[in-house]
């Protein structure tokens, strides 16, 4: 796979490919973020911790609402969301389906016309108890998986699938996470959901996951 540079959104919202964007908290320097955003999503930012998430969030819904008025020809400011109990946006009118997640300092976003879509991004920084998590949050089969190679990297693939896949089937939190599989083939959820996926590096070393329906083509836009 390959990240285009993609500063000018409109270029590729016009299409029916499905849509991946990846940004960080720099952009938050470069848009007009107040033009772009409601004031009740800039207060809410005010609430975050420390400048770099801050600017993070408000790069990924500045970025989502820039791409959003592409897709259905409004204003960026004048789109209003809808949320799932479990708190996923959507619109309630419209068959295109979109995601968003973030880490400290980057956003994924993920866009899909015609089918449901789920994605996570997450940066692994050395510091975590793998053991601990992987006891937490993975089936059998997928800790066996991980422990082939005890790798970081391996853990991020299994971790932001199973967040993507959650996210992609709007079931939001599940008490137990280890009674779902999304590697292998005979227990793999997302198989039996009649879903994709697909797992890959993000330009800054993240890991990142996405899980949707239909087979269109993957492009993968970086903004700057």
């Amino acid at each position: 796979m390959i990240w285009k540079k993609g500063n000018d959104l409109l270029s590729y919202t016009n299409r029916e490919n499905l849509l991946i964007v990846y940004g960080t908290n720099k952009l938050a320097d470069f848009m007009p973020i107040r033009d772009l955003v409601t004031s009740d999503e800039i207060a809410f930012s005010e609430g975050l911790r420390g400048e770099g998430q801050k600017n993070t969030w408000l790069s990924c819904r500045a970025t989502l609402r820039l791409a959003l008025g592409f897709y259905l020809s409004k204003k960026p400011i004048e789109i209003e969301f809808s949320k799932s109990r479990f708190g996923k946006l959507y619109f309630p009118d419209t068959d295109l389906f979109f995601n968003v997640s973030h880490s400290q300092r980057a956003f994924l976003l993920g866009f899909n016309p015609g089918g449901r879509i789920g994605i996570d991004i997450e940066l692994m920084n050395g510091t975590e108890d793998l053991p601990s998590l992987v006891t937490y949050a993975f089936s059998t089969a997928e800790a066996n998986y991980y422990r082939n190679s005890e790798d970081a990297k391996r853990f991020a693939e299994i971790w932001t699938l199973k967040e993507a896949f959650l996210k992609a089937v709007g079931v939001g939190l599940v008490n137990d996470l280890t009674s779902i599989t999304v590697t292998g083939e005979s227990q793999n959820f997302i198989a039996r959901y009649h879903l994709k996926q697909k797992s890959f590096l993000c330009p800054n070393g993240e890991t990142g996951s996405v899980v949707y329906r239909n087979s269109k083509p993957l492009e993968f836009i970086r903004m700057l």
